[in-house]
């Protein structure tokens, strides 16, 4: 059985706004996957829910308009951003892997869940992200939050039939989740280059808006004193 009760969908404490309609691309890539009868019932649940009460809005302004190559990090805008403590990742496998080991790449950390229908209309749209930017350093984390083993097998059967090259971590136990006070699913955090915060999100957001992509544009075109620093004592060497 699925276990969805520590993720309430009724919204309290968030704004809200109109839900976002799946686009036909993501119906497109959801017709193709059959989801078992007790997950469709789930999903039944979870979409009349989040029509009823609206999805959370992006908690950043709008970011500049990158240019092609790199720019130096805006100090004060920088300074605004948290830096997100060391954590570990389990993959299906049992093989871990640490944020610092991403360190110097744009990270989105997505937490997931098979009855959540907004996650698995951004999973496809993070897969074409993470293709599109990742030889610029951009890096999708997906991590399932459903207790034993529901979520690993969901996962695979959807990764197979999507064909995703993202990796594919677990947090069964929902210590990751509770590290960064996640109430509502999806929930998305976007952390820069140097291990800082810099956009978190609950509920369905729009990856593939103009918007998002001058946000990530501008953090992939960052280029921090210290990473400068380093790379020109290099070239001397």
């Amino acid at each position: 059985m699925n276990d969805n009760s520590e993720f309430p969908k009724d919204g309290s404490g968030f704004s809200t706004k109109s839900p976002i309609e799946p686009t036909a691309q993501a119906k497109k890539h959801l017709g193709g996957f059959q989801l078992p009868s007790g997950a469709k019932a789930a999903l039944l649940v979870g979409v009349i829910a989040l029509a009823s009460v609206g999805v959370v809005a992006s908690l950043l302004q709008k970011a500049p308009t990158a240019p092609q190559g790199t720019i130096e990090a805006d100090p004060e805008e920088v300074a605004k951003r948290t830096p997100v403590q060391d954590f570990i990742l389990t993959d299906a496998g049992g093989e871990q892997k640490r944020l610092s080991d991403f360190r110097g790449n744009v990270v989105i950390l997505s937490f997931w869940a098979s009855w959540c229908a907004p996650c698995l209309e951004e999973l496809p749209t993070f897969g074409q992200l993470e293709k599109r930017f990742a030889d610029r350093g951009l890096r999708i984390l997906p991590v399932n939050v459903e207790e034993g083993d529901d979520g690993k097998n969901f996962a695979k059967k959807f990764w197979s039939a999507q064909s995703f090259q993202l990796p594919s971590f677990f947090d069964t136990s929902k210590s990751l989740a509770s590290q960064f006070q996640v109430e509502m699913l999806p929930a998305n955090f976007v952390i820069d280059r140097e291990g800082r915060l810099a956009f978190s999100g609950f509920g369905a957001n729009d990856w593939t808006s103009d918007e998002t992509m001058e946000f990530l544009e501008g953090l992939l075109s960052e280029k921090f004193e210290k990473a400068a620093a380093t790379a020109a004592h290099d070239s001397q060497e």
